[in-house]
């Protein structure tokens, strides 16, 4: 049961595909790939403007004088950019996913109109202003509490082998977990969810949105066009993945 569910979380992404297209989803990308990509500019920005000092002081304050050389400083050079992607690559989900959140919010909401042919909520000040803190409540909630579970996983690590393996799977599953729980927070706070009934509704599919998550990650993979896809693809895909289930299992999409 759990890997069908995981598997059809995935599977959510061959949908999304066919949703953004059939039902012409994707001007609505537009604004969140040009803010992911801001997001990669603004990380290659950084790297071009201090990466180079940085390495010079390593270089030259550190490093003993006979190991001191043009050497030296590329190896730190290449070292910082791997330390400066995995760090954007982590930080992704917290920055992308929370700050990007009202843009996807209403990415999320056109695809629900546009597939499932129906109405968008009314427009109101007072809703909004719940929203905001709703969002804030429950993905300050997710982050700290992914944080903390990712570091108990890094505990593993100190088992010889099998931790490391351990430890590694658990980082995945965990990540995989609350960046799906974020993408299909979109519609649930749009179906008025409370916080408490969204971690129940999250845990209780949790093989699926964790496959959503997974299926997030596996598109950051991929340099620079991933990355500004992802959260489109991945709003879409948990979109879809939550109406589903909400609507007891029927898709407009299953036989496209």
């Amino acid at each position: 049961m759990f890997l069908k569910e995981f598997f059809r979380g995935i599977g959510a992404y061959a949908k999304a595909n066919r949703a953004i297209f059939k039902y012409r989803l994707w001007p609505y990308m537009i604004v969140p790939g040009l803010m992911s990509f801001c997001y990669i500019l603004t990380l290659v920005i950084i790297g071009r403007t201090w990466f180079g000092v940085l390495a010079d002081y390593v270089n030259t304050q550190w490093v003993p004088g006979f190991m001191q050389g043009a050497v030296v400083e590329m190896l730190t050079t290449f070292l910082l950019w791997v330390l400066l992607m995995l760090t954007g690559y982590v930080t992704y989900q917290p920055v992308i996913l929370v700050l990007f959140s009202p843009v996807l919010s209403y990415l999320s909401e056109i695809t629900e109109v546009r597939v499932y042919n129906q109405p968008g909520p009314p427009f109101h000040i007072k809703n909004i202003l719940k929203d905001i803190i709703r969002s804030i409540l429950i993905n300050s909630r997710n982050i700290l509490k992914m944080l903390l579970l990712i570091l108990m996983a890094w505990i593993l690590i100190i088992i010889p082998v099998v931790g490391a393996i351990l430890s590694t799977v658990l980082i995945v599953l965990i990540q995989s977990y609350y960046n799906g729980f974020s993408l299909a927070d979109y519609t649930l706070e749009r179906k008025r969810y409370s916080v408490r009934e969204s971690i129940r509704f999250v845990s209780q599919n949790r093989a699926r949105f964790i496959g959503t998550g997974m299926g997030f990650m596996l598109m950051l993979l991929v340099p620079v066009l991933g990355w500004v896809a992802a959260p489109a693809y991945g709003t879409v895909a948990a979109t879809l993945s939550a109406l589903e289930i909400i609507n007891d299992g029927a898709s407009q999409i299953e036989n496209m």
